[in-house]
């Protein structure tokens, strides 16, 4: 399965039977995202003018804060999960860009070849198909399938990171946010193992506070009993919006349909579309695709003198 290109030169990963995955850095234009938008988002053309520019102001107050303010497309990556509300976007950016000038850790220096492993054995996934609300679906591994003497925890959540980078710029997904399935059948203690306490809160505050996402759902399936002892080191954790936007369905897929329509999902989460087992690394490529992006990401956040203290 090779990687190709649309008459627009756009890569994507066919999977077969019209099923693909490409990512979209347009700005929608449609009427009904403009208006979903302005309803969900207070994205109106006076409140993002006067939110840009409320934003700009702060950042450039922080001085050791080098980011792209002129970049309108930047600024609303930030903007959207926070309604436009320039303050907190603010606080949010600033906590964003002090785990990225935190070395060897969760989102500093990201490349296909840093996460290459977990690429390779497909622990994460986009997969190709949104759900019926418009919304990214990523699917994570974390039981039998996950070799964590290959692929350790530091590699899944730096994939996890840097998948969310890639779809994160995607407008139509900065409006209708991100879903999770994660799969933990057969998890054993040395899943478990993985996630000390203290990594699991760098980890959970990172994603429910820090990062320009928005997590609108994480689905969990075949959680039998050792589940309950990897989210008793979770739930300490979790604020007020996370408790209530993670579900526990058992080996029922159907109540994982009750969320996610089935012609949105692959056959073995009991969907209406083949997702055939494809060479993890083509996904590499496609991001490498935008290389030029990471890496100009990569100038952006405080100066040295802030990294090193």
């Amino acid at each position: 399965m090779a990687l190709q290109y649309d008459e627009q030169k756009v890569p994507f990963v066919d999977f077969g039977n019209g099923v693909k995955l490409q990512l979209s850095l347009e700005e929608f234009t449609d009427a009904a995202s403009k208006e979903k938008a302005a309803k969900e988002l207070r994205e109106t053309a006076e409140v993002m003018e006067e939110s840009i520019r409320k934003l700009r102001e702060l950042v450039d107050q922080e001085k050791q804060l080098k980011l792209p303010v002129e970049d309108e497309s930047f600024m609303k990556r930030f903007l959207r999960p926070k309604k436009y509300y320039p303050e907190s976007t603010f606080d949010m950016m600033k906590a964003f860009y002090q785990m990225k000038a935190k070395a060897n850790f969760i989102s500093d220096q990201l490349t296909t070849h840093s996460i290459q492993n977990a690429l390779e054995d497909r622990v994460v996934q986009i997969l190709p198909k949104r759900d019926q609300h418009g919304r990214r679906i990523l699917y994570m591994e974390m039981g039998a399938k996950w070799n964590c003497t290959k692929v350790p925890s530091l590699e899944v959540i730096r994939c996890t990171n840097m998948l969310m980078e890639a779809i994160g710029r995607e407008p139509a997904t900065q409006l209708s946010g991100v879903v999770f399935i994660i799969n933990f059948d057969k998890l054993s203690l040395s899943h478990i193992s993985q996630f000390p306490p203290k990594f699991v809160k760098t980890v959970v505050d990172h994603g429910q506070k820090n990062s320009p996402y928005r997590i609108k759902g994480m689905h969990i399936v075949n959680n039998a009993r050792m589940f309950n002892i990897f989210f008793k080191i979770f739930k300490p954790f979790l604020g007020k919006k996370w408790s209530q936007r993670i579900f526990l369905h058992g080996v029922e897929l159907k109540a994982l349909h009750d969320h996610i329509d089935p012609d949105c999902l692959p056959s073995f989460l009991g969907g209406a579309y083949e997702l055939p087992a494809y060479e993890g690394a083509v996904i590499g490529q496609l991001l490498d695709c935008y290389k030029e992006k990471f890496e100009e990401e990569e100038k952006y956040g405080y100066i040295a003198e802030v990294k090193h203290s």
